[in-house]
C-alpha cells in the first residue's frame, strides 16, 4: 500500500512491489498469491476494512457516561483518550487514503465500504459519545463532524506539510479540545497549563 501511495497505483510495477517484499522481481512470485496488482490492491482494502471493524468493535464496547454523571476531569480523560485512538486510527489510514484520493476510481466498491465502514462508522461512534455525555445538542452528527473534522484537518496537514500547524503537537491540540467540549457542556475543570 505504501508504493500505491507514494507512486499512484499505475506508476507502481509488479516488479517494485516485489522487490518491496523481499520477491525476486519478474519472476512471478506476486501471481502466485494475487491474479494481478488490482487484485493485491483489492485485498489490502479489505484488509484495512477489516482492521477498522476491529476498531469500532472496541468503541461499541466502551463504556460511555450519561449526562451529569462524570466528572469534568473524567470527560477531559476520555475526550483526551478517544482523541489519541482517533489520531492513531488515521495514522494507520494513511497510506489507504492517499491511495484512494487518487486511484479511487479503479475499486468504486471498496472506495464506497470504506467511507461507510470507516469514515462514516467514526463519525457516528462519535455522535454516539457526544449523545451520551450531552443529550442537549440536537445534532450529535454534525457534532462529531465539527470535532472530528477538527483532528482530521490537523492530521491532514501533518501528512501534506510534515509538520502540525503552528507546530502545536498532539498532546497541547487534545487538551485544548477537551477545554472546548467542557466549555460547551458548561462544565469547569481546571485547564491545563501549556
Amino acid at each position: 500500500m505504501r508504493l500505491f501511495a507514494e507512486r499512484g497505483f499505475g506508476a507502481t510495477s509488479v516488479a517494485d512491489i516485489e522487490m518491496a517484499v523481499g520477491l525476486q522481481p519478474r519472476r512471478g512470485g506476486l501471481y502466485k498469491h494475487f491474479t494481478n496488482k488490482h487484485a493485491l490492491l483489492e485485498a489490502a482494502v479489505r484488509t484495512y476494512l477489516e482492521d477498522a471493524r476491529t476498531v469500532a468493535r472496541q468503541l461499541e464496547d466502551l463504556d460511555i457516561p450519561s449526562a451529569g454523571s462524570t466528572e469534568p476531569a473524567a470527560v477531559r480523560t476520555l475526550v483526551i483518550e478517544l482523541g489519541k485512538m482517533f489520531l492513531s486510527e488515521m495514522d494507520r489510514l494513511e497510506h489507504l487514503t492517499r491511495v484512494l484520493e487518487h486511484d479511487a476510481a479503479r475499486v468504486p466498491e471498496l472506495t464506497d465500504a470504506v467511507r461507510t465502514e470507516i469514515v462514516d462508522l467514526s463519525y457516528r461512534a462519535a455522535a454516539r459519545v457526544i449523545s451520551r455525555l450531552a443529550p442537549q445538542i440536537s445534532d450529535a452528527e454534525a457534532t462529531a463532524i465539527v470535532v472530528l473534522g477538527t483532528l482530521v484537518a490537523v492530521r491532514r496537514t501533518q501528512w501534506t506539510f510534515g509538520a502540525a500547524p503552528v507546530g502545536i503537537d498532539d498532546d497541547r491540540m487534545l487538551d485544548t479540545l477537551a477545554d472546548v467540549i467542557l466549555a460547551a457542556l458548561g462544565a469547569r475543570a481546571p485547564l491545563t497549563s501549556r
